[in-house]
């Protein structure tokens, strides 16, 4: 693994390298009594920002072939953000091979984590926080993640979605006669809602583990009901993103009616949000990906309407994915199922266009972002009432919450989301995604 150390203090750069070889036996002695691979070696390269300026590819042998960056700010975050800055313009990297950074501080930088995000900074960490286990799984997990990421973006190409599920740890031995679909084998109970029962299954042609999401056989009869079913495969199928999930099969077979899905083994946002709020750079990220998924849905002329943390899962501990598009619609469809002053959606979640049954747009998807990151930076949704009726009225009229003081830098970006007049907000999820990232 090759990692640039970026500060000023050649003695505190001495530190951190003592703090990766510390960290990195470590990790070779867990590997070892754990039977794990053993970790990659580090090597690694100083630079000294003030004293050496930039780093140009080429000039004293110097190459931008890092695997990660660590960036210690002392006292001006806002100087290490510019060098990054530069830095970036400066090389042919710009892009997905930009190095993950792990920025050092010794101050609250979080007003300006937009920005460092933006630049790639995936981990901010106080200075006097840091240990050698930390900083070494620091740059492991952001190793890991760039690589996870690669993986999935080639899945979209190659089509093989490889899995590995523990089946006695998912939903719940099966207390009645599974339905039988041809070319699966069924194996646990997930769950059940007003339409659908989810079952994990077995794809018999190659395994792949999934999950068959099988209309309830009293509903199977109904032509309205079977055409909404389908419409959730047929708007999905239109998405090229590794950040929404994937329909594998829809079929209307022996009277049972079912989408074969992606199954994922991290659970959904829920269980991610803690008192509080996460750091904003944990936030931002999450944050970012949903942002993607929107763009390419909006893209593909496609509206979600139901965008909450239950239906945001995780393939892993970094990547996301938006599920359930039940709810969908095409983009400009004034005629299809869901009729104008007809409500869908969630009402801590809902846009005040979708609480009065005006006509919707992408906008309000963004409107519904906006709530969640209120709850990623917070641990609370933007409005708190004891009754859907006053949380809906709030939607409409309460003025939008001030942030924390130490989250004062994210209340522009807060604003653009959950604003009234949908003219207010961000026009777009590529306008915002510009917005957030470099």
């Amino acid at each position: 693994m090759r990692i640039l150390i970026v500060d000023e203090n050649a003695d505190f750069g001495a530190v951190l390298r003592e703090y990766l070889r510390e960290g990195i036996e470590g990790a070779v002695r867990e590997a070892a009594t754990q039977g794990k691979e053993r970790p990659p070696p580090f090597a690694v390269k100083e630079w000294r920002p003030v004293i050496q300026g930039v780093p140009e590819e080429g000039r004293d042998r110097f190459k931008w072939n890092f695997d990660a960056l660590v960036v210690s700010v002392a006292a001006d975050p806002a100087a290490a953000l510019k060098w990054l800055e530069q830095a970036r313009a400066g090389t042919a990297n710009q892009a997905d091979n930009w190095p993950p950074v792990i920025m050092l501080s010794s101050g609250n930088p979080a007003s300006l984590m937009v920005e460092a995000v933006k630049l790639g900074v995936v981990q901010c960490i106080p200075r006097l926080e840091l240990t050698p286990r930390r900083l070494y799984e620091a740059l492991d997990d952001a190793v890991t993640e760039r690589v996870q990421q690669r993986s999935l973006e080639k899945t979209l190409v190659s089509g093989v979605f490889p899995t590995s599920v523990d089946v006695s740890t998912v939903g719940r031995k099966l207390t009645r006669a599974a339905p039988k679909i041809p070319g699966y084998t069924i194996e646990r109970m997930i769950g059940e809602g007003g339409t659908a029962r989810v079952y994990l299954a077995k794809r018999d042609s190659d395994e792949l583990q999934l999950v068959l999401k099988v209309l309830l056989p009293e509903l199977a009869s109904d032509p309205d009901v079977v055409e909404r079913f389908m419409q959730e495969f047929s708007l999905i199928q239109k998405i090229k993103s590794v950040h929404v999930t994937r329909i594998f099969d829809l079929a209307y077979d022996n009277g049972s009616a079912y989408l074969a899905m992606e199954y994922f083994g991290a659970g959904d946002l829920r269980e991610r949000i803690i008192a509080g709020g996460m750091s904003p750079v944990q936030a931002l990220k999450i944050f970012g990906q949903i942002a993607r998924a929107l763009a390419a849905i909006h893209d593909a002329g496609v509206i979600h309407r139901d965008l909450k943390p239950h239906n945001i899962m995780f393939r892993n501990q970094h990547h996301l994915a938006i599920v359930d598009f039940g709810g969908a619609k095409a983009l400009g469809d004034t005629a299809g199922i869901t009729k104008v002053g007809h409500i869908i959606g969630t009402p801590n979640y809902m846009s005040p266009e979708q609480i009065t049954g005006a006509q919707v747009d992408k906008r309000t998807d963004l409107y519904s972002l906006g709530v969640i990151l209120h709850l990623l930076l917070t641990g609370q949704t933007l409005y708190v009432a004891t009754s859907a009726t006053e949380l809906m009225e709030m939607h409409l009229s309460a003025p939008i919450p001030r942030l924390p003081e130490e989250l004062n830098g994210f209340q522009k970006l807060l604003n653009k989301l959950v604003a009234k007049d949908p003219d207010a907000r961000f026009q777009s999820a590529r306008d915002l995604y510009a917005y957030i990232a470099y």
